[in-house]
């Protein structure tokens, strides 16, 4: 629970009741929990060793299965032919996400762990069963399936795009996934965590081929000048800031980027919350947020459209007293001009005077 100044407790996310679940098989909950109960427990300390000292893959799987397991959301039941809306009895605004080792040979999950202990909207962060993490983020108020989707697919593409890391598709994307309960002896806890709220639906693109074959879905092409490769560009920037150059190079950064969301070729969140993760790392992290936004807001004015060879090509808009180069006249060489009344061949010395036909006569 989080205090006040007072000292009083007030319960957070971390104390909403759950439903846990004393087999993942079963589809009703045995009864209730919280989030903090069960990152906090010990009770299941030496079955989880033992799973972690097994070197059997096989047999790590099956012990596993036989875990008691929960969910983020206080449920009905859990009857697959039921929609979700009948099974969920309450939504709460959080979101799991799992990071599995196999699925990240590369990395080392005590550096991870420490690195999203950083990120200000992750509530919780531990180790899960077999090695890996799992965590929870905050998502804002009244939430549905949807929108947990939306919110997931966003997580999937910023772990991916920024920090190279697969998360597992199976789990949470939907209130009704279950989680198995796991033991860590320093689970992070964050009972300030702020809201994420970036959202992401990966497009599908409906391809017809130009003979009678089948009609094909295909993912959009990426390229070299994608969202996640801008986005890359964007946090490099800061993420190069040596000390005493951070707030410089955080503004250049929040610069850029507002200039590729006037284009069209960023979303706005998607640029903050970069630029949040790679600020979250340094002191003073409210006024890097304030920096983001202000130079964000400045990139705005000043549309960009990036380049594959890492270039921009501005297009600024002119303000009143700015000094834009003056351009050389070109000069197209012209014949003599080309009059009809006598007034204006008096009038332009050297021009030639070609009446219309109907003014010879009078002429």
């Amino acid at each position: 629970m989080g205090r006040d100044i007072l000292g009083h407790h007030h319960p957070t996310l971390l104390d909403v009741p759950i439903s846990y679940f004393h087999s993942a098989y079963a589809n009703v909950p045995s009864q209730t929990t919280t989030l903090r109960r069960m990152v906090g427990t010990r009770y299941y300390k030496q079955q989880i060793e033992a799973i972690r000292n097994q070197a059997d893959p096989a047999e790590q799987s099956k012990r596993k299965k036989q875990l008691p397991a929960f969910t983020l959301a206080l449920l009905y039941h859990r009857r697959e032919r039921a929609s979700i809306s009948a099974q969920v009895n309450q939504q709460w605004p959080m979101l799991m996400g799992d990071i599995d080792a196999k699925d990240n040979p590369e990395l080392d999950m005590a550096l991870v762990k420490r690195d999203l202990a950083r990120l200000p909207y992750v509530l919780l962060c531990a180790q899960s069963v077999r090695g890996g993490l799992w965590f929870v983020v905050r998502l804002p108020d009244h939430q549905t399936p949807a929108t947990l989707q939306a919110h997931f697919g966003y997580v999937k593409k910023l772990f991916a795009d920024l920090f190279g890391i697969v998360l597992d598709r199976s789990k949470g994307g939907n209130p009704t996934h279950l989680r198995y309960v796991s033991y860590d002896p320093a689970p992070y806890l964050n009972e300030a965590a702020t809201e994420l709220t970036g959202t992401y639906t990966e497009k599908v693109t409906f391809l017809k081929s130009s003979s009678n074959q089948t009609p094909r879905y295909t993912r959009p092409n990426t390229q070299a000048l994608s969202r996640p490769n801008l986005l890359k560009r964007v946090a490099s920037l800061a993420e190069q800031a040596a000390e005493g150059e951070r707030h410089d190079k955080l503004l250049k950064a929040a610069k850029l980027a507002g200039g590729y969301v006037a284009t069209g070729n960023l979303h706005e969140q998607d640029a903050i919350d970069a630029l949040e993760t790679v600020a979250s790392e340094w002191d003073n992290f409210t006024k890097s947020q304030r920096t983001i936004r202000d130079g964000i807001r400045y990139g705005l004015q000043a549309p960009i459209e990036p380049t594959t060879d890492g270039s921009t090509q501005s297009s600024y808009p002119v303000l009143p007293g700015s000094y834009v180069p003056s351009q050389p006249e070109t000069t197209t060489p012209k014949g003599p001009l080309i009059v009809k009344t006598l007034a204006d061949w008096a009038a332009n010395p050297g021009s030639i005077l070609r009446p219309d036909e109907d003014q010879l006569e009078r002429l």
